[in-house]
């Protein structure tokens, strides 16, 4: 019952690593074909977020720089998954599949280490890592698939596998130099694809630095891990410097991404009012994400007793041991965990604003769920079978896993949201008939503008560029959207673009343009009509 997890450390062990990334991988393949819209069993991810992020990446390919030569508010390390992504396939989503395929199995292979840290036996966090998968990936948060939360979501796990190793492992020793080096660079890549989720991260580093303090009674070494830390993260800025630098818009990635972000999303609140709306956008997400967030509760609520159990006394002439079914914890274990969850929850929600998939990144905690029900059953195992557990992988444990891989299959195709949507053919997408029409129109490069809305997939099944800095009507504030709308009307009254495609509302300011086609898609979850003009020949 050795549940020092330092003995996987050992070589053996790092071999096994190869073996538990490649059973992620499995795992992710298997739930990103069934989960994401990007899958080659849906006719095509229709959403508009994913769209525009494709259409900014495949734009950097032809030379066009983000900020500067189009106008959208994510990372710069976003689009450039979305560029690769286009190397792979400029009409389709199939390198946005690939990209997600790799994003899941790194993800899962980090919730397999923080399983490592707390379980006893080798098989069963291989057991687990399926449920992990099935539980994270099928809530309504996960969304359509390609979200900037979903790409950044491996460099939170991975942060938290750190974190929970430090304190379990090492503490009340310092963390050493290279960990605090290489939290600070997984905070500079979540930075730079979305930077609301940056309150893990400073949760991560208050810890490391208070720690430091009060374990290690190292003043000095805390001040010096800050900079360590702020070190990494700086490292992240040198391939957008060198980037921007060279296309001379250094300043454009500075006023888009941060000023825009900053002053263009957030409500105006007191703090009463930013706290109540905190408390009302984490229920309806808890709503919406039932069994994320029960799963959640029962690793907080298995937690919280054994931190209680860690503080009342044990006879010591028990037969049955305490720890057979209760994780020895220490207080600052558990602080630590409540920190980094906390701090992540108050930061995605403190601009007062939410949309269905901000708050994926929470879904991590879902491990600790995971590792609660694991601990148990392993208890149970050792009082019925009263021997200890064999540190290898028996046929026995392959075929469970490969069972327990099919049941979570199996129940993904039965809870996801979006599965639904794999009865709808190619032919039945209005987006196909309008990029029938255009490539019929006989017009080579065809000039777009999309109105009314974000991207809708005409850039991408066109294989187009835009030409427009605002290529998609964004959602902004009302001075900002002010010049949004004067710019892209004005390359309609000059008849720069060949057409104007337009969501649930007719277009204006198109005098010189004919309606060719209009077409409404109905879902089980949304109505939306969609209108497509051609400019009238001259």
């Amino acid at each position: 019952m050795n549940i020092n997890s330092k003995k996987y450390d050992t070589p053996d062990e790092r071999r096994d690593g190869l073996f538990a990334f490649v059973w992620s991988l499995i795992t992710s393949v298997v739930i990103m074909t069934i989960c994401s819209k990007s899958s080659f069993l849906y006719p095509f991810n229709l959403w508009d977020d994913a769209n525009s992020y494709f259409t900014v990446g495949k734009s950097m390919t032809s030379g066009m720089v983000p900020y500067r030569d189009l106008f959208d508010q994510k990372g710069i390390f976003q689009y450039s998954i979305y560029m690769v992504a286009s190397l792979i396939s400029r009409t389709t989503f199939l390198g946005v599949y690939v990209m997600e395929i790799i994003a899941c199995a790194m993800a899962l292979f980090a919730a397999f280490r923080i399983m490592q840290l707390y379980l006893r036996s080798v098989s069963m966090p291989y057991i687990l890592t399926p449920v992990v998968g099935m539980i994270i990936y099928t809530s309504k948060c996960f969304y359509w698939g390609g979200s900037a939360e979903e790409f950044l979501f491996p460099f939170i796990m991975w942060g938290m596998y750190i974190s929970l190793r430090h304190f379990r492992e090492n503490y009340p020793e310092p963390m050493r130099y290279k960990w605090v080096l290489a939290g600070g660079i997984l905070a500079g890549f979540v930075f730079h694809i979305k930077f609301n989720s940056l309150g893990f991260f400073f949760a991560w580093m208050a810890m490391v630095f208070f720690a430091d303090i009060i374990g290690a009674k190292a003043v000095k070494k805390a001040f010096v891990s800050c900079v360590v830390f702020l070190t990494g993260m700086a490292t992240t800025f040198i391939p957008g410097l060198i980037y921007f630098g060279i296309n001379n818009a250094i300043f454009d990635w500075g006023r888009v991404y941060i000023y825009e972000n900053v002053f263009g999303y957030s409500k105006k609140l007191t703090f009463g009012e930013r706290i109540a709306c905190i408390y009302d956008k984490m229920t309806d997400h808890m709503y919406d994400n039932k069994l994320v967030y029960l799963t959640i509760f029962i690793g907080a609520l298995y937690f919280t007793v054994a931190l209680v159990f860690s503080f009342v006394p044990e006879d010591k002439y028990k037969i049955i041991k305490r720890d057979i079914v209760v994780i020895p914890l220490k207080v600052v274990e558990y602080v630590n965990i409540a920190m980094l969850l906390g701090f992540l929850i108050l930061i995605i929600f403190i601009g007062g604003v939410s949309i269905t998939y901000y708050p994926f990144p929470i879904n991590g905690f879902v491990v600790f769920g995971a590792i609660a029900i694991g601990y148990m059953l392993e208890g149970l195992y050792l009082k019925l079978r009263r021997v200890g557990f064999k540190d290898e992988l028996t046929r026995l444990t392959s075929a469970v896993m490969l069972s327990m891989l099919l049941i979570t299959g199996i129940t993904e195709y039965c809870i996801s949201p979006n599965v639904p949507y794999m009865k709808y053919a190619k032919d039945d997408l209005w987006l196909y008939h309008f990029r029938d029409y255009i490539k019929a129109s006989g017009i080579e490069n065809p000039k777009i503008i999309n109105e009314n809305g974000f991207d809708a997939g005409l850039y991408t099944v066109t294989d187009t560029l835009p030409v427009c800095y605002f290529f998609q009507t964004q959602t902004v504030n009302e001075e900002s959207m002010q010049k949004v709308l004067e710019e892209q009307k004005r390359f309609t009254h000059e008849k720069i673009v060949d057409f104007v495609i337009s969501v649930r509302i007719p277009a204006e300011g198109v005098d010189d343009y004919d309606l060719v086609l209009q077409e409404d898609y109905i879902t089980p979850d949304e109505e939306t009509t969609y209108y497509l003009y051609q400019k009238k020949a001259e």
